[in-house]
């Protein structure tokens, strides 16, 4: 009885555990299917791309205020869409093409799911009647989950008809009337910037077709730039030479004084042009625009660390390498990276290098250009990671610590920065940065030149020192360059 009553005690804590393992196997495998799905889920939105849609905006003038509506047309009908309204919109209202409200969801009003493929807003921007001039730069709503391919903005100005708008797009119509003035602009992509003022102006072509020119005076062809025509894939822009407003960069627009000299507006445009190749640039990297402008409106760089990088270029590449540098650059129909300019440069030489990102990180001094060989470096059999060989003025430079510790040496730089010790087996050797001996177990000897250098930070040795005072020899191969100890 006792051993019947042990098996079936043991039965019953065996089927308890099976129970349980049945039930934590559930569990678990239940929250990894639902980790993965929402998973695969916010995977899915990054992968999917944007939906593309067009814009119709109409600006109607009232008062001290200006009636907006913007029309979205090419949405998903029952999807969710969150909208951005700027602070500046006021009145704001969502309404479907039948004039009725949007839906919404519950957790906000600014979560809309249209049931049509458009969406439209009703809002106001204020106006002040003794504004002489303003600037219209955050003014639409905006659907992060589309990409508008195309705006189109209407101007019924029936209050302000004496003044001029513009817009940093390209005017396809005007109409004045009896009663209102008629504007109709047409854009690529997300709505520009719209800008007013009460003075009247003169719209002229610019040297491009791409740049549209207003001014209180009447235009001539001065304002053709030779240089202007190397610039590919010029982004629109509308030039604004007035008193009006104080000199300012705005999406499509650039407002200067009208008295602005030719070589300065020249550099002005071309920096525009700039500006739009990156995608941004902070502050203490603004001097990357200088150096490409400055070359390509053939005007001496205005910031310090531009004149500086401006001038290492010019010594290490050859006028035509930096023409083709700054071609490359302006054939590029994307936009492009401070890395991207260092594979430009790289692709000249058939070497690498890493001169505007390091010069990138280090706003307050200047990195020299130098040239890396891409080819893996073996030691005594072995592929060594780290190891860049530089070329400076033809030579082949090496890094002289990691080099040396590869060949089997204990390598360390002593406490006064200026004396490298080495030690393999009996034999030692100090070299000193500054001076042109070595020590070999305690006996010195002369040469005709210093053996290190130190760039950048790291100290360096030619492939000819190592060669001559180590007798390692040094065979570069189509993928690799060999290292091998003949001791």
């Amino acid at each position: 009885m006792v051993i019947l009553g042990k098996l079936v005690k043991g039965i019953c804590m065996w089927k308890t555990v099976v129970l349980i393992s049945i039930v934590l196997t559930t569990v678990i495998g239940g929250m990894l299917f639902w980790q993965w799905k929402a998973y695969s889920k916010q995977n899915d939105s990054i992968n999917v791309p944007a939906e593309k849609v067009e814009q119709e905006i109409t600006v109607k003038s009232s008062g001290n205020e200006l009636n907006i509506t913007q029309k979205i047309t090419g949405i998903t009908a029952k999807k969710e869409y969150k909208i951005i309204k700027p602070e500046s919109l006021f009145r704001f209202s969502c309404m479907n093409k039948n004039n009725d409200p949007c839906n919404s969801s519950k957790e906000s009003s600014l979560t809309i799911i249209p049931d049509q493929n458009e969406l439209i807003f009703e809002y106001t921007i204020p106006t002040a009647q003794k504004n002489k001039a303003y600037l219209l730069e955050k003014w639409t709503a905006i659907v992060p989950e589309v990409t508008i391919t195309r705006s189109t903005i209407i101007i019924v100005d029936t209050v302000n008809r004496s003044g001029t708008w513009a817009a940093g797009a390209e005017m396809k119509g005007f109409k004045e009337m009896d009663l209102i003035d008629y504007y109709y602009f047409e854009a690529a992509g997300t709505a520009p910037s719209l800008y007013w003022q009460s003075k009247h102006l003169e719209k002229a072509d610019g040297s491009t077709g791409f740049i549209q020119f207003y001014s209180g005076a009447k235009l001539n062809n001065k304002f053709y730039m030779k240089e202007l025509d190397a610039l590919n894939h010029y982004p629109f822009v509308t030039v604004i030479l007035t008193d009006q407003h104080i000199e300012q960069t705005s999406r499509g627009i650039l407002i200067l004084k009208p008295n602005i000299k030719e070589e300065s507006l020249k550099r002005k445009l071309i920096q525009y042009y700039y500006e739009k190749k990156f995608k941004s640039l902070p502050s203490d990297q603004q001097w990357v625009l200088d150096v490409l402008t400055s070359y390509s409106a053939n005007l001496p760089a205005e910031t310090t660390k531009g004149k500086e990088v401006l001038l290492e270029l010019k010594s290490k590449l050859s006028e035509d390498e930096l023409k083709h540098f700054i071609g490359l650059i302006n054939k590029s129909p994307n936009l492009i990276t401070i890395k991207e300019l260092d594979n430009y440069i790289s692709n000249l030489r058939g070497l690498s290098t890493s001169f505007f990102v390091y010069n990138s990180e280090t706003p307050n001094s200047i990195v020299p250009l130098y040239f890396y060989d891409s080819r893996k470096v073996k030691i005594n059999g072995h592929n060594v990671d780290g190891i860049k060989v530089l070329y400076e003025e033809g030579k082949s430079l090496f890094p002289f610590i990691k080099t040396m510790k590869a060949l089997d040496y204990q390598a360390e730089v002593l406490e006064d920065k200026e004396t490298i010790l080495l030690v393999k087996g009996t034999n030692t050797y100090r070299f000193f940065l500054n001076r042109n001996i070595f020590i070999y177990n305690e006996d010195d000897y002369g040469l005709l030149e210093r053996p290190l250098s130190t760039i950048n930070g790291s100290i360096y040795i030619s492939k000819q020192w190592i060669e001559t005072l180590f007798k390692v020899s040094i065979d570069e191969e189509e993928k690799e360059i060999i290292l091998s100890d003949e001791n």
